[in-house]
């Protein structure tokens, strides 16, 4: 028996309690970690061979022999991107069943990618993240209320899969108004509180009013943070900490989550094998990861599009330890800006302004940070006669038709707008436009 399979014994057998699986991955070496991916990711790229339809044209279009495959670098230039997954018939990735699909949120394509899974393929991933609760501090007696939006969107059943492994007690309370929500999870005190951070800001800005109760921890994904919200929402909950889990639909947003430390996102090295393409002298590149215990729509060397790193602050005291750590996500290397309003591109505002001609074609959207909120600026040039009070009536009916769950953030007040009308030819300035700008990079340091 090698190395691989008497792992995946051990883990899929001995291996269901997430203390069970966080004792033995205080144990494990780097070596070992090093040798489960390069036979894992054999193995998958082998499988992906014999069943996938797009792998089979793209080995053969770049001379790849999947017997010889052991690391991403034997896969020399070739990447799965996401134009991949929008672009080609999603059968072309299936090599089994599926059994549950998601779609992804914000693309800059106006054109949503599917992932499919089985039900098997999810109970891992939520033993994998059942061992990362438990080494932030969550035990079975624990009461987990989340606030996740159910709609299409994994990060709810990849909440809902950990808390089963947890064998905790929990409360669905989705993604209702803030108000509403707190009340309702009032009744039951939870301990844990998960969702994304503009709902739960709101749901503590509700209890600095209302009351608190006894809370260890807040799980915030789907978003960044800014330190400063952090510690506002940690002077509220007395005594609990924030913590932040990072994530792809692609990876069923389980790709990492902080630990104790909170000094980055630990990965993990046995589903995932993860490298940061093309650094810059500060280290700083494109998230690339490739699944390693998937059988419905694995993916090799998956583009993730994310800017990061890995982590240069010194060696983790954590239980997850020997798994690697990437930094905050920096940004977006296709335009997509991570905000309270959604994963937003150049592609959405130009359908938002897309009939308005009082409007001429230069504009812009400045991405700032405001005392708690994300403020999406409007910056247009008005032909001469027009109505700059219709202009915003206009832009918010296309709103409310064209991206019904950005409206419905916007009327929640997760975010604000701010309109700034200018004279024709005056934004330009003689040069190419830049669509979309996020000038929260300071901000959320401080």
């Amino acid at each position: 028996m090698n190395l691989d399979t008497a792992f995946s014994f051990l883990d899929h057998h001995l291996l269901r309690r997430p203390e069970h699986r966080l004792r033995v991955a205080q144990h494990l070496s780097p070596a070992i970690v090093h040798r489960l991916q390069r036979s894992k990711l054999h193995h998958m790229v082998k499988y992906l061979n014999r069943h996938s339809r797009f792998y089979q044209r793209k080995f053969r279009e770049y001379g790849i022999d999947p017997r010889s495959v052991h690391s991403h670098a034997d896969l020399g230039n070739f990447f799965t991107t996401a134009d991949d997954l929008r672009n080609n018939p999603i059968e072309d990735f299936l090599c089994a069943r599926p059994e549950f699909g998601f779609e992804t949120t914000g693309t800059s394509m106006g054109v949503n990618k599917r992932v499919y899974f089985s039900y098997a393929e999810m109970m891992e991933y939520g033993r994998d993240g059942a061992a990362g609760l438990y080494n932030l501090g969550l035990r079975r007696d624990d009461i987990i209320a989340d606030g996740f939006d159910y709609s299409f969107w994994n990060a709810p059943f990849t909440a809902f899969y950990t808390i089963q492994a947890m064998g905790c007690f929990h409360v669905i309370g989705a993604f209702v108004e803030p108000r509403e929500f707190y009340e309702r999870i009032r009744v039951y005190k939870p301990t844990v509180i998960m969702g994304v951070p503009t709902h739960l800001v709101r749901v503590t800005e509700v209890a600095e009013q209302e009351g608190v109760w006894p809370v260890k921890v807040l799980l915030l994904g789907g978003e960044n943070l800014s330190q400063r919200t952090r510690h506002y929402m940690e002077s509220v909950w007395t005594g609990a900490k924030v913590y932040l889990s990072y994530g792809q639909t692609e990876a069923f947003g389980a790709n990492g989550v902080e630990c104790p430390d909170r000094g980055g996102y630990h990965v993990s090295g046995l589903s995932l094998v993860s490298d940061i393409h093309q650094p810059d002298e500060e280290g700083y590149g494109e998230l690339v990861y490739s699944t390693l215990n998937r059988t419905v729509m694995p993916l090799l060397r998956y583009r993730s599009a994310d800017i990061t790193r890995w982590t240069t602050d010194g060696a983790c005291s954590c239980g997850l330890r020997v798994m690697p750590r990437i930094a905050k996500i920096a940004g977006r290397s296709d335009e997509l800006i991570n905000c309270s309003m959604g994963n937003i591109s150049p592609y959405w505002f130009e359908e938002m302004l897309r009939d308005i001609p009082a409007v001429t074609d230069d504009w812009q959207v400045v991405v700032r940070r405001g005392e708690r909120d994300d403020r999406i600026e409007f910056n247009m040039e008005l032909r001469p006669g027009a109505d700059a009070q219709q202009v915003k009536e206009q832009l918010f009916r296309n709103i409310q038709e064209r991206f019904p769950d950005c409206w419905r953030y916007y009327t929640k007040k997760f975010f604000e707008f701010d309109f700034q009308f200018h004279q024709p030819q005056t934004l330009g300035g003689g040069r190419k436009l830049r669509r979309l700008i996020d000038a929260r990079t300071q901000a959320w340091n401080e």
